[in-house]
């Protein structure tokens, strides 16, 4: 218990740091603010992922990543959507491999393959634009969307690291994790999940956004271990040391970039 509270005040100040301009940026509800920080985030991401590879950049990789800019921007909505459809088939045929316990068979998953990268941040990225698309998403203020994204996606990932702590005694994907437990898999989604209820019970939110929530929450876990692949893959313990306590980027942000392109996707058949 006592190494818990050591790792709980170690990473707290960073936590504050990074929730603060979050929030900030929200509050203000500025989309072109909005777009900036999460471009900002884009660029760490792709710095870090370069400094991990060990294939280095070419044109062709330049070529495809300009390429995909230039459809989002000349066919807009339509392209977008199309992307994340996309994302959201190549997340859960990870999620269908992990329970398999056959993500091995699956090709590329490295950080050697910038192409992954590329299509990885690109679709965060259009995730995050297709979210501030609308004006009125689920009877919600946009921002108000953002924000419990972020939240329910952070408060899973907090919980599951308190639970599994605690009383974790049960490996779940041990050769991808070995200190994820199957105690702390249930119990980050109780809670997100019981939070959520109450939300929709005092109208907060309604009930398509509680439906869409709830079928994106567990691609947080599929994040995580997603990145704790690639980790592995190399025999890294963290992706960087950007984030003192938390490791890099990628280490703080591996369950966002599959859950806001997972709920923009699965918006699309909502909306």
């Amino acid at each position: 218990m006592q190494e818990i509270y050591k790792n709980i005040l170690a990473r707290l100040p960073i936590a504050l740091l990074i929730a603060f301009p979050i929030v900030g940026v929200l509050y203000f509800e500025n989309i072109f603010l909005t777009i900036f920080l999460g471009l900002l985030v884009a660029l760490l991401l792709t710095r870090e992922w370069i400094e991990l590879s060990n294939m280095k950049v070419n044109l062709t990789q330049i070529i495809f990543f300009i390429t995909v800019i230039f459809l989002a921007v000349f066919l807009g909505k339509i392209f977008i959507n199309f992307f994340l459809i996309v994302s959201l088939i190549f997340w859960i045929i990870y999620a269908v491999s992990l329970v398999a316990k056959k993500t091995s068979l699956l090709n590329g998953l490295s950080f050697n393959n910038n192409y992954l990268g590329i299509f990885l941040i690109q679709s965060f990225i259009f995730g995050l634009i297709a979210i501030l698309w609308f004006d009125n998403l689920y009877g919600v203020n946009i921002f108000f969307v953002l924000f419990l994204i972020i939240l329910n996606t952070a408060l899973i990932d907090i919980t599951a690291y308190l639970v599994g702590s605690m009383v974790g005694r049960t490996p779940l994907f041990s050769e991808i994790s070995p200190n994820k437990t199957l105690e702390g898999f249930f119990g980050g989604l109780f809670v997100v999940i019981g939070f959520m209820l109450l939300m929709n019970w005092y109208d907060f939110i309604t009930l398509e956004f509680l439906i869409v929530s709830l079928c994106s929450i567990p691609f947080a876990f599929v994040g995580d271990y997603f990145e704790s692949q690639l980790k592995r893959d190399q025999n890294l313990k963290d992706s960087g040391s950007l984030l003192p306590g938390h490791g890099g980027v990628w280490d703080r942000l591996d369950s966002h970039i599959a859950v806001i392109p997972v709920f923009a996707a699965f918006s699309i058949f909502i909306i």
